[in-house]
């Protein structure tokens, strides 16, 4: 087997990934999909009509017509640089019992294909029954909507595969982080406004505005050693006892015995 063969890492699909976003049905086509405000838990159901015929032996079932929910905890905010007016749109699409569209994204599956990052997303034509407004104390106010889907939602074409969405969908800087409630912000661009409240000209999407310089590249590609490579040798890798044992002898180092014999065989 080979050593370097790539092998898949387990890793849990994050509920924090998968996020909601709309568009009213009295925007321009060209306008792209916003975020859902703030959202905290949300849930899906996806159910069918069961109809059950008992015999003697045992109930036949089938099932019949789709019904699906998609429930979203909004929470509401006070700016946060969002480019719509969450809690207007959705009370404006109840009181005037409108179709709104709504997409989930899941983020979990975020690639990049022939060059272009997609990520998978769903898209259903929804309607609000119920619009609760929760004020409960200490928290933030929050609307926890059920979408009812009208039709079946569309996640997956005829063969299996799944719908994908681009950064040209979305609003700028919302493709690249979707939790990014801020960009970076120079004194100069945030501070009080005319009516004293806080208020900032910095954009939302910072992305590639930072100094390139300042770091080294994330992507850059490293070089390993060669794992079959020998150790150089050296003198200093060479034992000390080899040194004594090929030194020259002097007079002085020889014994006794053997200069005797050395003038024996002078004579």
């Amino acid at each position: 087997m080979n050593d370097d063969a790539q092998k898949p890492i387990v890793e849990a699909q994050s509920s924090d990934k998968v996020m909601y976003y709309y568009k009213g049905p009295w925007e321009p086509m060209s306008n792209p999909c916003h975020v859902l405000g703030i959202q905290g838990a949300s849930s899906g159901t996806n159910t069918a009509t069961l109809g059950t015929t008992p015999t003697k032996q045992a109930n036949i079932k089938d099932t019949g017509s789709i019904n699906q929910q998609r429930v979203v905890n909004v929470v509401m905010t006070k700016g946060g640089n969002i480019l719509t007016d969450v809690a207007r749109d959705l009370y404006y699409i109840w009181e005037h019992k409108l179709t709104m569209l709504l997409w989930r994204v899941d983020w979990n599956t975020l690639r990049t294909v022939n060059g272009k990052q997609v990520v998978n997303a769903e898209f259903s034509e929804v309607k609000i029954s119920a619009l609760p407004e929760t004020e409960a104390l200490n928290t933030a106010v929050t609307q926890n909507v059920t979408f009812e889907v009208t039709g079946i939602a569309r996640r997956y074409d005829e063969q299996g595969n799944p719908f994908t969405l681009g950064p040209e969908d979305f609003d700028s800087g919302m493709f690249s982080d979707v939790i990014k409630y801020y960009g970076f912000t120079k004194p100069s661009e945030i501070g009080a406004g005319a009516d004293g409240s806080l208020t900032t000209t910095a954009s939302t999407n910072d992305d590639g505005k930072g100094d390139s310089n300042g770091t080294v590249p994330m992507n850059q590609k490293m070089e390993s050693g060669n794992k079959n490579a020998s150790a150089p040798s050296s003198p200093a890798n060479t034992p000390a006892v080899s040194q004594v044992n090929h030194a020259p002898q002097s007079a002085s180092d020889t014994p006794a015995g053997s200069q005797s014999s050395a003038a024996s065989s002078a004579n």
